[in-house]
């Protein structure tokens, strides 16, 4: 019998706290060949490496806390897709988009390292609140034109990429275990003006820190903080229209 399963059915979860996902993808792929007798024929087919298996999210933050903003050391963690339960899994991938006066998303994305089982289910989500952050509400504490060599951001993008090393030993599907590699952060930034021009070893500025918050001021997620290094910027202008500047920061935590 067929399963038709909608959108507001299909719950997302990670270490048993609900997701309220605005998307959701799992996906799962295996490295296979085939074995090509004498004469062309294919006998079979094997495996020529690991299972590839991932599942990511666009998201809202209903609370004050962020919890998968927690989880890019070393830690693994499990959750659901749909009824479909996994374990094992790692945060490679976490962003957050602010634009003004739209609530702030926020992605995450992971890699799964101890497979998956069960079959697809319905669930929902509910909160006690479903007040959202918004752009507009964003608390942003060192982005000026002095600091950054930026003026009045329209758009900003925080990046955290947390790479992943597993280790696998003969007689086990699964990895003895995961390590840890580089963590960095990046912040890019779409505003107005762009300031001194970096040089070859790019351009220092004081800490910069970026809070999510409701209109009634409420936080929503972690503070955000970086204090790298500019290593790129960019300025642009169109027939009609004014200079608007880019900038994209680096912070290697890891």
């Amino acid at each position: 019998m067929a399963k038709y399963i909608k959108y507001n059915e299909c719950e997302v979860s990670i270490n048993g706290n609900k997701v309220f996902a605005l998307n959701a993808n799992l996906s799962a792929d295996s490295y296979v060949d085939g074995n090509v007798e004498y004469g062309g024929n294919v006998e079979s087919y094997k495996s020529s490496s690991e299972l590839s298996s991932s599942v990511s999210f666009e998201y809202y933050v209903t609370g004050q806390q962020d919890h998968i903003a927690n989880l890019t050391g070393d830690i693994s963690c499990s959750g659901s897709f749909c009824g479909v339960e996994f374990s094992g899994a790692y945060l490679n991938q976490y962003k957050i988009n602010i634009e003004p006066y739209t609530p702030v998303t926020f992605n995450a994305s992971f890699d799964i390292y101890s497979g998956y089982r069960s079959t697809t289910s319905t669930g929902s989500f509910s909160s006690d609140s479903l007040e959202l952050a918004n752009g507009a509400h964003t608390n942003l504490t060192n982005i000026s034109s002095i600091n950054v060599g930026l003026d009045n951001p329209q758009s900003i993008e925080y990046l955290v990429d947390c790479a992943r090393e597993p280790c696998y030993v003969i007689g086990k599907e699964f990895p003895k275990d995961v390590r840890g590699g580089m963590v960095q952060k990046q912040i890019s930034m779409n505003g107005e003006n762009v300031g001194q021009l970096i040089n070859f070893s790019g351009k220092n500025f004081a800490k910069i820190e970026i809070q999510p918050r409701t209109h009634n001021n409420l936080s929503r997620g972690q503070l955000i903080t970086c204090e790298g290094v500019i290593k790129n910027q960019q300025l642009s202008v169109s027939k009609g229209g004014l200079l608007n500047g880019s900038i994209e920061i680096i912070e290697r935590v890891k």
